[in-house]
């Protein structure tokens, strides 16, 4: 999983690490619509920059660390 990613989902989401699993939906490791734009708003600090409508477009963590991954390879 994407460092920058984890240690967000981790950190200020308090996401537990053990959940971290790519098949794992976002809803059942707690990030509903409000987790998805403070993650918006922390990828964004650094230096991620994806949006709330794509974030929210993934419901699994592995679909989220692959959307992670596309935007820092295009950067």
């Amino acid at each position: 999983m994407n460092q920058i990613l984890e240690d967000i989902l981790t950190g200020p989401l308090q996401v537990n690490p053990q959940a971290l699993r790519p098949e794992v939906s976002l809803e059942d490791v707690g990030i509903d619509s409000l987790a998805i734009a403070e993650l918006d708003l922390l990828l964004a600090e650094q230096g991620v920059t994806i949006g709330e409508d794509r974030i929210a477009s993934v419901t699994t963590v592995g679909a989220l660390d692959q959307l992670v991954d596309e935007h820092l390879a295009g950067r």
